[in-house]
């Protein structure tokens, strides 16, 4: 009995060394960058494109996730979620139009950044992603650039 339990006592022992200089050797290969995740956008997931009409009553939120969803088709995140709203004039003006009826705590970033937009200029896109993605207490997704024009195309025939 002292013989078998000496064994386990030994064989844990033993494992847990195991982990922990794995674990050490993990953490030393990284901090010197020489372990990098590489940065490939999921091929398998889709998500639906909608072009349904704003609701002119709509709240924050609701505004908010549209925003979200329209800058999808300009930003790189390993993760998206929720549905692809497309950036187009008709959006841009019609969410405008919303925003300067309502009543919203933020009006000046959704207008700053729609303003921005009706112009083309969407280098914006990564911040409003990542602020929006914030605000909702996002933990996955989180955008770390803009997208090349090629991954653009790619994103909208794969999503459409």
């Amino acid at each position: 009995m002292k013989q078998i339990l000496a064994t386990t006592i030994i064989s844990f022992g033993v494992i847990a060394l195991l982990a922990v200089g794995g674990y050490w050797f993990i953490q030393r290969e990284a901090a010197k960058g020489e372990v990098q995740a590489p940065e490939v956008q999921p091929t398998e997931q889709t998500l639906e494109i909608v072009d349904t009409p704003f609701s002119v009553d709509m709240d924050e939120k609701k505004l908010q996730d549209h925003l979200h969803e329209m800058s999808h088709s300009k930003v790189y995140a390993a993760d998206k979620w929720g549905q692809v709203r497309l950036i187009t004039p008709t959006n841009i003006s019609e969410l405008q139009a919303i925003v300067e009826t309502g009543d919203f705590e933020k009006e000046s970033f959704y207008l700053s950044t729609l303003e921005a937009w009706q112009k083309g200029d969407f280098s914006n896109a990564v911040e409003v992603h990542n602020t929006i993605w914030s605000w909702h207490g996002g933990t996955v997704g989180k955008a770390t650039r803009l997208m090349t024009p090629e991954e653009e195309k790619t994103y909208l025939q794969r999503n459409s």
